[in-house]
């Protein structure tokens, strides 16, 4: 029996949890789960493909890709936000600072 369906299968449950660990900004999570995602990409591409496996797999990978351009440009938004709040605080800081020492 091969383990190339169980493995895609595996793969693209990935999707799911990745897209819900950006949501709730779960930065740990989301690296633990793009580590195991690799994992298993590694664990997949060192076994012997039939042909019809293997063009299921490169259409799997096409579409992984595709959902992780949509998913890194969460993140860039997030990454933009969490930016200008970094950068509020810092104003906020230097204004208390600049305050407390008058």
């Amino acid at each position: 029996m091969s383990a190339v369906p169980e493995l895609v299968q595996q793969l693209e449950g990935f999707v799911e949890l990745i897209a819900a660990a950006i949501e709730s900004r779960d930065w740990d999570d989301l690296n633990d789960l793009l580590v195991n995602r690799q994992e298993t990409l590694e664990r997949l591409c060192a076994l012997s493909l039939s042909p019809l496996e293997r063009k299921a797999v490169v259409n799997m990978m096409a579409s992984m890709q595709a959902t992780d351009r949509q998913l890194l440009a969460l993140v860039q938004s997030q990454k933009e936000v969490l930016q200008k709040q970094a950068a509020s605080l810092a104003h906020d800081r230097k204004a208390i600072r600049a305050y407390q020492a008058e």
